[in-house]
């Protein structure tokens, strides 16, 4: 794995990096952008764009030549950024900063931000995978996380049970689930055909784009157990998703409808306290990042076990699908509840701030 320099009156430097990086965000950016090699720019912020699926900023590059090279870098999703006790926007035009992240794959001057060392020596870690890189603990700190107090202790009185917001564990990547889907499944051999198809590259995945189930419950961004009536909703912060969980449903009085969905007809009910779900219904889509084919014959069964302490959500999927799979196969995950952390609003595409937002 190569890191390559680029600052003022240095020029280019190569070396080796040992441990390896990969890189799959929630809007993937695996097609984009090469984990196996480091790219690490100094110079001055020009622009900064605080919205979803990923935050942006640029900066000028200036070469030992004189001549000027704009960066587009991207990062995080804004979540994540809260999530690392970034309430406030830390960055702004005229700031002179380091960058280091994933090169691009398409010979552009653009990066995808893994770290950031702001100009009074402090380094800000942007994404999922990040650990420090800039700062030692002899020669520099993080940027100080701050969260708003009336928050943890709002959250801390309501919490019961599922009931609360959970958090990907940043601190156990990639144990806690962010490689939920592995990629390595049962699959029929047209499905394996349509997988080694699949283009990483495709433009369309930068935007905002639509999530389907089970997809959604990979994403790293807060989610949220709510009671409605006698059922109950779930509802992400990733794209604003909500999912309607009918409660002991009657197939009598509230029938499965016909229609095929992105998220498809999800019904539930207790064991103890584990909280099981089964879902149908789905459209035809992808399971992962990698681009693994599911068909609408596709059924799946969730169980979502909170610890005794309320601390975690463990979560196990049994996926069956006949139309792609030549066996049932299961994958599994965890959350972690963090107080401090609500589900905010995700606007895609639009401009956005990231002062903390209080509960309703």
């Amino acid at each position: 794995m190569r890191t390559i320099r680029i600052r003022p009156g240095i020029g280019l430097a190569l070396w080796l990096v040992c441990a390896p990086d990969p890189s799959w965000a929630h809007h993937s950016v695996a097609g984009f952008f090469n984990p196996g090699e480091f790219v690490e720019i100094e110079g001055v912020v020009t622009a900064t764009l605080w919205r979803n699926p990923h935050t942006e900023f640029q900066v000028e590059v200036t070469a030992p030549s004189g001549e000027v090279t704009s960066w587009r870098v991207e990062t995080g999703a804004l979540g994540i950024l809260r999530a690392r006790g970034l309430d406030r926007e830390f960055l702004h035009a005229g700031d002179r900063v380091r960058v280091r992240g994933d090169r691009s794959l398409r010979e552009l001057p653009e990066v995808f931000a893994r770290n950031l060392l702001l100009a009074n020596g402090k380094e800000v870690l942007l994404t999922t995978r990040s650990s420090p890189y800039f700062t030692r603990p002899e020669a520099g700190e993080l940027l100080e996380s701050v969260y708003d107090a009336e928050i943890e202790q709002s959250a801390r009185l309501d919490a019961e049970g599922i009931f609360r917001v959970w958090s990907t564990d940043l601190e156990e990547i990639p144990h806690s689930g962010v490689r939920m889907f592995h990629g390595d499944y049962p699959l029929t051999e047209e499905a394996e055909a349509r997988r080694a198809a699949w283009d990483a590259g495709d433009s369309s995945l930068l935007e905002c784009t639509a999530w389907n189930m089970p997809y959604i419950m990979y994403n790293p961004l807060p989610m949220e157990f709510l009671r409605q009536g006698d059922d109950i909703l779930l509802r992400f912060e990733e794209d604003d998703n909500e999912r309607l969980i009918h409660m002991n449903a009657d197939p009598a009085s509230d029938p499965k409808p016909e229609a095929h969905t992105l998220l498809g007809y999800s019904t539930g009910y207790w064991e103890g306290d584990t909280l099981v779900v089964a879902t149908s219904n789905l459209q035809a889509n992808v399971l992962d990042f990698l681009g693994t084919p599911f068909s609408t014959a596709i059924d799946l069964v969730e169980r979502f076990t909170p610890g005794a302490d309320g601390s975690r959500l463990d979560y196990r999927l049994a996926i069956a699908d006949p139309g792609t799979a030549t066996e049932p196969f299961e994958v599994e995950r965890f959350w972690i509840w963090r107080p401090e952390i609500v589900v905010s609003p995700y606007e895609c595409g639009e401009a956005q701030s990231l002062e903390a937002v209080t509960r309703d």
